[in-house]
Protein backbone atom coordinates (compact mmCIF):
# COMPACT_ATOMS: atom_id res chain seq x y z
CA UNK A 1 0.00 0.00 0.00
CA UNK A 2 2.58 2.48 0.91
CA UNK A 3 4.51 1.94 -2.56
CA UNK A 4 1.33 2.63 -4.32
CA UNK A 5 1.06 6.09 -2.79
CA UNK A 6 4.69 6.82 -3.49
CA UNK A 7 4.17 6.02 -7.17
CA UNK A 8 0.98 8.04 -7.20
CA UNK A 9 2.85 10.96 -5.23
CA UNK A 10 5.60 10.63 -7.97
CA UNK A 11 3.67 11.01 -10.56
CA UNK A 12 2.05 13.92 -8.91
CA UNK A 13 5.28 15.54 -9.33
CA UNK A 14 6.29 14.41 -13.05
CA UNK A 15 3.16 15.58 -14.05
CA UNK A 16 3.58 19.35 -12.42
CA UNK A 17 7.41 19.38 -13.84
CA UNK A 18 5.40 18.51 -17.45
CA UNK A 19 2.61 21.00 -17.01
CA UNK A 20 5.32 23.94 -16.46
CA UNK A 21 6.60 25.96 -18.97
CA UNK A 22 10.41 26.42 -18.26
CA UNK A 23 10.56 29.65 -20.03
CA UNK A 24 7.97 31.33 -17.99
CA UNK A 25 9.46 30.57 -14.94
CA UNK A 26 12.95 31.70 -16.12
CA UNK A 27 11.19 34.82 -16.89
CA UNK A 28 10.01 35.12 -13.39
CA UNK A 29 12.52 34.24 -11.19
CA UNK A 30 14.43 37.21 -13.31
CA UNK A 31 11.74 39.66 -12.73
CA UNK A 32 11.73 38.19 -8.71
CA UNK A 33 15.38 39.33 -8.74
CA UNK A 34 15.00 42.42 -10.38
CA UNK A 35 12.16 43.13 -7.73
CA UNK A 36 14.81 42.60 -5.13
CA UNK A 37 17.57 44.84 -7.00
CA UNK A 38 15.33 47.73 -7.00
CA UNK A 39 14.26 47.05 -3.30
CA UNK A 40 18.03 47.50 -1.76
CA UNK A 41 18.10 50.35 -4.11
CA UNK A 42 15.93 52.47 -2.86
CA UNK A 43 15.90 51.64 0.80
CA UNK A 44 18.28 53.74 2.82
CA UNK A 45 20.95 51.64 5.11
CA UNK A 46 20.25 52.71 8.89
CA UNK A 47 16.45 53.95 8.50
CA UNK A 48 14.88 51.77 6.24
CA UNK A 49 17.10 48.50 6.90
CA UNK A 50 20.53 47.56 8.83
CA UNK A 51 22.50 44.86 10.70
CA UNK A 52 21.53 43.98 14.26
CA UNK A 53 24.24 43.35 16.24
CA UNK A 54 24.04 39.64 17.35
CA UNK A 55 21.64 39.25 14.16
CA UNK A 56 23.84 37.51 11.61
CA UNK A 57 25.17 39.55 8.66
CA UNK A 58 21.82 39.61 6.44
CA UNK A 59 20.36 43.19 6.84
CA UNK A 60 17.05 43.51 8.87
CA UNK A 61 14.15 45.01 7.51
CA UNK A 62 12.49 47.84 9.44
CA UNK A 63 9.06 49.13 10.16
CA UNK A 64 9.51 52.13 7.60
CA UNK A 65 11.72 50.19 5.00
CA UNK A 66 8.52 47.87 4.78
CA UNK A 67 6.13 50.64 4.70
CA UNK A 68 8.44 52.07 1.88
CA UNK A 69 7.92 48.70 -0.13
CA UNK A 70 4.00 48.52 0.34
CA UNK A 71 3.76 52.39 -0.54
CA UNK A 72 6.42 51.63 -3.84
CA UNK A 73 4.30 48.54 -5.19
CA UNK A 74 0.80 50.32 -3.74
CA UNK A 75 0.11 47.39 -1.19
CA UNK A 76 -2.36 47.52 1.46
CA UNK A 77 -2.39 46.53 5.25
CA UNK A 78 -5.14 44.97 6.88
CA UNK A 79 -5.02 43.53 10.13
CA UNK A 80 -7.09 41.06 11.99
CA UNK A 81 -6.78 39.38 15.78
CA UNK A 82 -6.22 35.48 15.43
CA UNK A 83 -6.04 35.41 19.31
CA UNK A 84 -6.17 37.72 22.40
CA UNK A 85 -5.61 37.84 26.25
CA UNK A 86 -6.36 40.83 28.14
CA UNK A 87 -5.81 39.14 31.86
CA UNK A 88 -5.38 42.54 34.02
CA UNK A 89 -5.91 40.52 37.48
CA UNK A 90 -2.73 38.59 36.70
CA UNK A 91 -0.99 40.70 34.33
CA UNK A 92 -0.73 38.70 31.63
CA UNK A 93 -1.38 40.16 27.96
CA UNK A 94 -0.73 38.23 24.66
CA UNK A 95 -1.73 38.82 21.00
CA UNK A 96 -1.86 36.68 17.58
CA UNK A 97 -2.49 38.90 14.60
CA UNK A 98 -2.70 38.32 10.86
CA UNK A 99 -1.44 40.70 8.35
CA UNK A 100 -2.76 40.66 4.76
CA UNK A 101 -1.53 42.91 1.93
CA UNK A 102 -4.16 43.69 -1.08
CA UNK A 103 -3.03 44.99 -4.02
CA UNK A 104 -6.19 46.71 -5.78
CA UNK A 105 -8.18 44.72 -3.87
CA UNK A 106 -6.79 41.70 -4.24
CA UNK A 107 -4.67 39.66 -1.22
CA UNK A 108 -0.68 39.48 -2.11
CA UNK A 109 0.74 37.61 1.07
CA UNK A 110 -0.05 37.45 4.73
CA UNK A 111 2.22 37.48 8.18
CA UNK A 112 1.45 36.62 10.93
CA UNK A 113 3.19 38.13 14.59
CA UNK A 114 2.83 37.43 18.46
CA UNK A 115 3.66 39.73 21.18
CA UNK A 116 3.07 38.84 24.60
CA UNK A 117 4.15 40.26 28.26
CA UNK A 118 5.96 36.91 29.01
CA UNK A 119 8.48 37.99 26.94
CA UNK A 120 11.55 38.77 28.54
CA UNK A 121 12.17 42.81 27.66
CA UNK A 122 8.03 43.25 28.73
CA UNK A 123 8.15 40.40 32.22
CA UNK A 124 11.24 42.85 33.74
CA UNK A 125 12.34 46.34 34.36
CA UNK A 126 16.12 47.25 35.30
CA UNK A 127 16.62 48.93 38.67
CA UNK A 128 19.24 50.66 40.49
CA UNK A 129 18.84 48.41 44.02
CA UNK A 130 16.91 45.44 44.86
CA UNK A 131 13.49 46.74 46.47
CA UNK A 132 12.28 45.42 50.02
CA UNK A 133 10.43 41.92 49.87
CA UNK A 134 12.19 40.90 46.81
CA UNK A 135 14.92 38.10 47.68
CA UNK A 136 18.24 39.05 46.24
CA UNK A 137 19.38 35.80 45.07
CA UNK A 138 16.79 35.33 42.64
CA UNK A 139 17.42 39.00 40.73
CA UNK A 140 19.60 38.45 37.89
CA UNK A 141 22.47 41.23 37.83
CA UNK A 142 23.74 42.88 34.68
CA UNK A 143 25.84 45.34 33.89
CA UNK A 144 24.49 47.73 30.81
CA UNK A 145 27.03 48.75 27.80
CA UNK A 146 27.21 52.27 29.87
CA UNK A 147 29.05 50.89 32.66
CA UNK A 148 26.02 50.91 35.24
CA UNK A 149 25.04 48.17 37.68
CA UNK A 150 20.92 46.79 37.14
CA UNK A 151 19.10 44.57 38.53
CA UNK A 152 15.88 42.95 36.85
CA UNK A 153 12.71 42.65 38.77
CA UNK A 154 9.23 41.43 37.41
CA UNK A 155 7.64 44.65 35.86
CA UNK A 156 4.89 45.69 38.60
CA UNK A 157 3.12 47.77 35.90
CA UNK A 158 2.86 45.68 33.14
CA UNK A 159 -0.91 46.70 32.33
CA UNK A 160 0.96 50.12 31.00
CA UNK A 161 2.83 48.39 27.80
CA UNK A 162 -0.73 47.10 26.74
CA UNK A 163 -0.80 49.29 23.72
CA UNK A 164 3.01 48.76 22.99
CA UNK A 165 2.58 44.87 23.28
CA UNK A 166 -0.18 44.96 20.98
CA UNK A 167 1.67 47.49 18.42
CA UNK A 168 4.96 45.23 18.44
CA UNK A 169 2.32 42.33 17.36
CA UNK A 170 0.78 44.09 14.78
CA UNK A 171 4.64 45.26 13.35
CA UNK A 172 5.86 41.95 13.36
CA UNK A 173 3.19 40.67 11.23
CA UNK A 174 3.65 43.41 9.01
CA UNK A 175 6.96 42.61 8.24
CA UNK A 176 6.42 38.95 7.90
CA UNK A 177 4.01 39.84 5.20
CA UNK A 178 6.14 42.35 3.44
CA UNK A 179 9.06 39.68 3.37
CA UNK A 180 7.00 37.58 1.34
CA UNK A 181 6.38 39.76 -1.55
CA UNK A 182 8.84 38.43 -4.40
CA UNK A 183 10.73 36.46 -1.63
CA UNK A 184 12.38 39.49 0.04
CA UNK A 185 13.38 37.17 2.83
CA UNK A 186 16.05 36.01 0.75
CA UNK A 187 17.63 39.92 1.05
CA UNK A 188 15.97 40.86 4.74
CA UNK A 189 15.50 38.97 8.16
CA UNK A 190 12.34 39.42 10.07
CA UNK A 191 12.35 42.77 12.01
CA UNK A 192 14.74 42.68 15.04
CA UNK A 193 14.61 46.24 15.95
CA UNK A 194 12.39 45.87 18.60
CA UNK A 195 14.73 44.69 20.97
CA UNK A 196 17.63 47.30 19.80
CA UNK A 197 14.56 49.87 20.61
CA UNK A 198 13.15 49.03 23.35
CA UNK A 199 16.73 48.52 25.59
CA UNK A 200 17.53 52.21 24.39
CA UNK A 201 14.12 53.55 25.41
CA UNK A 202 14.97 51.64 29.08
CA UNK A 203 17.88 53.05 29.20
CA UNK A 204 16.40 56.45 28.74
CA UNK A 205 13.69 56.37 31.07
CA UNK A 206 15.55 54.78 33.79
CA UNK A 207 18.41 57.65 34.22
CA UNK A 208 18.79 59.84 37.01
CA UNK A 209 21.50 61.58 38.87
CA UNK A 210 22.98 58.91 40.11
CA UNK A 211 22.98 56.85 36.95
CA UNK A 212 23.83 59.27 34.70
CA UNK A 213 27.14 60.11 36.03
CA UNK A 214 28.18 56.46 36.25
CA UNK A 215 27.76 56.21 32.48
CA UNK A 216 30.63 55.59 30.69
CA UNK A 217 32.38 56.78 27.59
CA UNK A 218 33.71 54.73 24.99
CA UNK A 219 35.33 56.94 22.72
CA UNK A 220 37.89 60.11 22.21
CA UNK A 221 40.68 60.61 25.43
CA UNK A 222 37.55 60.25 27.90
CA UNK A 223 37.57 56.44 27.30
CA UNK A 224 37.02 54.69 30.38
CA UNK A 225 35.96 57.75 32.23
CA UNK A 226 32.07 58.21 33.45
CA UNK A 227 30.24 61.62 32.34
CA UNK A 228 30.57 62.20 36.23
CA UNK A 229 34.32 62.97 36.24
CA UNK A 230 34.35 63.94 32.92
CA UNK A 231 31.55 67.01 34.12
CA UNK A 232 34.21 67.97 37.22
CA UNK A 233 37.16 68.21 34.30
CA UNK A 234 35.48 69.28 31.00
CA UNK A 235 32.08 70.50 31.61
CA UNK A 236 31.40 72.12 28.01
CA UNK A 237 32.31 68.55 26.40
CA UNK A 238 29.26 67.69 28.47
CA UNK A 239 27.62 70.52 27.22
CA UNK A 240 28.61 69.65 23.47
CA UNK A 241 27.62 66.48 24.01
CA UNK A 242 24.35 67.01 25.35
CA UNK A 243 23.36 68.53 21.93
CA UNK A 244 25.42 67.10 19.52
CA UNK A 245 25.78 62.72 20.64
CA UNK A 246 23.26 60.29 18.70
CA UNK A 247 23.26 58.45 21.34
CA UNK A 248 19.92 58.97 23.56
CA UNK A 249 21.06 57.86 26.64
CA UNK A 250 23.95 59.77 26.64
CA UNK A 251 22.08 62.77 25.49
CA UNK A 252 19.70 62.69 28.06
CA UNK A 253 22.07 61.80 30.78
CA UNK A 254 24.66 64.84 29.86
CA UNK A 255 21.55 66.74 30.26
CA UNK A 256 20.52 65.81 33.66
CA UNK A 257 24.23 66.19 34.82
CA UNK A 258 24.06 70.05 32.81
CA UNK A 259 20.96 70.64 34.52
CA UNK A 260 22.32 69.72 38.08
CA UNK A 261 25.69 71.72 37.23
CA UNK A 262 27.52 69.25 39.16
CA UNK A 263 31.02 71.42 38.76
CA UNK A 264 32.10 74.54 39.01
CA UNK A 265 31.86 76.94 35.98
CA UNK A 266 35.49 78.05 34.41
CA UNK A 267 37.01 77.81 31.62
CA UNK A 268 38.24 75.05 30.07
CA UNK A 269 40.40 73.69 26.76
CA UNK A 270 38.95 73.27 23.34
CA UNK A 271 37.02 69.54 22.46
CA UNK A 272 39.74 68.30 20.03
CA UNK A 273 38.85 66.19 17.20
CA UNK A 274 40.16 63.36 19.00
CA UNK A 275 38.00 63.84 22.03
CA UNK A 276 34.52 63.55 19.75
CA UNK A 277 32.85 60.45 19.07
CA UNK A 278 34.21 58.12 16.07
CA UNK A 279 31.05 59.59 14.23
CA UNK A 280 31.85 63.00 14.35
CA UNK A 281 35.27 63.39 13.61
CA UNK A 282 36.47 64.59 10.68
CA UNK A 283 33.24 66.38 10.15
CA UNK A 284 32.80 70.14 11.06
CA UNK A 285 31.83 70.78 14.73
Amino acid sequence: MENQLEIVKNNQVTSLIDSVDIGTIQGTMQKIATFQAVIQKNLKDGHDFGVVAGAGSKPTLLKPGGEKICMMFGLNPEYEFLERTEDYKDGFFAYNIKCTLYRNGNPVSQGVGNCNSMEKKYRYINVDAVPDGIDPSTVEKITTRYGTVKYKIPNPHIADLVNTILKMAKKRAFIDAVLQVASLSDVFTQDLEEMQEFLQQEHVQNIDENSAGNIKINFGKNKGKTLGQIMKETPNYIDWLMKNAKDQVIQKACKILVDKGLSKKEDTPETKEEDLPPFLQDQEV
